[in-house]
C-alpha cells in the first residue's frame, strides 16, 4: 500500500466513515484509474448527506489524480532517432540517437538549432506534420529536421553541432544533479562566456557552475578525443588569468575558488575517461540511457571530508 494510500485511510479513520464506505473508497484508490466512474458515485451517494465527508472524498480525488499526474511526468524519458545531415545541410542515410526527458529540453534543442520541429521520416503529406513538442514525439521512431534547418546551416550551424548542443543539455543537467545530491547544496549556472573591458569574448565554456567553493568548467562533445583531453586541461591554467580581466559582474565571485575540468560526451572511450581521471578531471558520459558523472577517487575522498 503506497504511502500516499495510508495516509487516505487514516483520515478516513478520523472521519468516522462506516466500514462498508471505508472499504469502497480505500479500494477507489487502490485500484482506480479514473476520478469519474460507477465506484466513486456509488461511494458519493452513500455519504451524501455527510458534507464534510463529500467534500474530504472529493479533495482526495483531487490530489490522487494530481499526484498520478505528477508521477506520469516525472518518469517520461522518450529516446528517438534523428537523421543526420552533411555540413552543408544534405541529410545522410543514417540515424543518430537521442534521449530527452522532458519539455524543456526538447524545446532547448530545436532553439538551438533554430528549426521549427522535427518530421516523421514517412511523413509524405504534402504539407507535412511539424512536431514541436515533447508530448508529439514518439519513442523509438526516426524524424527529419525541418525545413528551417536550411536557415540554421546559413548561420553556421553544421550537423556536428547540432550534436554537441544536445549532449551540452543533456551533460550539463546529469552533472548539475549530481552536484546537489554530492554537496547537498544548490548549484550556480553562470552565462558561458567572459567578455573583457571592451566587451569582446576571451573565454568561452560549454557550462559554468558553482557549487560551494568550488567551480565546474565543461566542454561537452558529441565525441571525446584525447586531443580534447588535452585541451581543457590547458584551458584550466589559464582560465585563472582570463577571470581577472573579465568585466562582467557575475563572475567576479569566481575568484580564489578551487578549478574543476569537466570532460562530457556521448562517445566517450574507456581509455580516455581513465586518462581524464587520473588527470583530476570530471568525467560524464552515457549509461544505461542517462548520463552518470565520475569522479577522481582522491578528489572523492576530500570531498567526503568536506561534505
Amino acid at each position: 500500500m503506497s504511502n500516499n494510500t495510508s495516509t487516505i485511510f487514516t483520515d478516513i479513520n478520523s472521519l468516522s466513515f462506516d466500514i462498508k464506505e471505508k472499504a469502497d473508497i480505500l479500494h477507489f484508490f487502490t485500484y482506480n484509474d479514473t476520478s469519474e466512474t460507477d465506484k466513486v458515485k456509488t461511494v458519493l451517494s452513500t455519504i451524501e448527506e455527510d458534507k464534510v465527508k463529500v467534500e474530504y472524498l472529493r479533495r482526495c480525488i483531487k490530489q490522487r489524480d494530481e499526484h498520478r499526474v505528477h508521477k506520469v511526468h516525472a518518469k517520461e524519458e522518450k529516446t528517438f532517432r534523428v537523421q543526420c545531415y552533411n555540413d552543408e545541410g544534405e541529410p545522410l542515410d543514417k540515424f543518430e540517437e537521442f534521449t530527452m526527458h522532458d519539455e524543456n529540453g526538447f524545446r532547448e534543442f530545436l532553439k538551438r538549432v533554430d528549426a521549427r520541429g522535427l518530421k516523421h521520416i514517412d511523413d509524405n503529406n504534402e504539407v507535412p506534420k511539424v512536431i514541436s513538442t515533447f508530448e508529439g514525439i514518439q519513442p523509438n521512431q526516426l524524424y527529419c529536421i525541418s525545413a528551417a534547418y536550411l536557415m540554421a546551416i546559413k548561420k553556421g550551424v553544421t550537423w556536428s553541432k547540432v550534436e554537441d548542443m544536445v549532449v551540452e543539455i543533456e551533460t550539463t543537467s546529469a552533472l548539475k544533479n549530481k552536484l546537489k545530491k554530492t554537496f547537498k547544496s544548490p548549484v550556480e549556472v553562470f552565462s558561458r562566456i567572459m567578455h573583457d573591458e571592451t566587451g569582446n569574448p576571451i573565454m568561452e565554456w560549454d557550462g559554468i557552475l558553482l557549487c560551494r567553493d568550488k567551480v565546474f568548467l565543461c566542454e561537452c562533445k558529441h565525441k571525446i578525443t584525447e586531443e580534447k583531453i588535452n585541451e581543457i586541461v590547458e584551458r584550466l591554467k589559464e582560465f585563472p588569468e582570463k577571470l581577472k580581466k573579465a568585466k562582467d559582474p557575475e563572475f567576479k565571485q569566481l575568484s580564489d575558488k578551487e578549478l574543476v575540468g569537466v570532460a562530457c560526451g556521448s562517445l566517450f572511450p574507456e581509455e580516455l575517461k581513465r586518462k581524464s581521471v587520473e588527470l583530476g578531471l570530471v568525467v560524464v558520459y552515457p549509461d544505461g540511457g542517462r548520463y552518470s558523472v565520475g569522479m577522481p577517487k582522491k578528489w572523492m575522498m576530500s570531498l567526503c571530508n568536506f561534505v
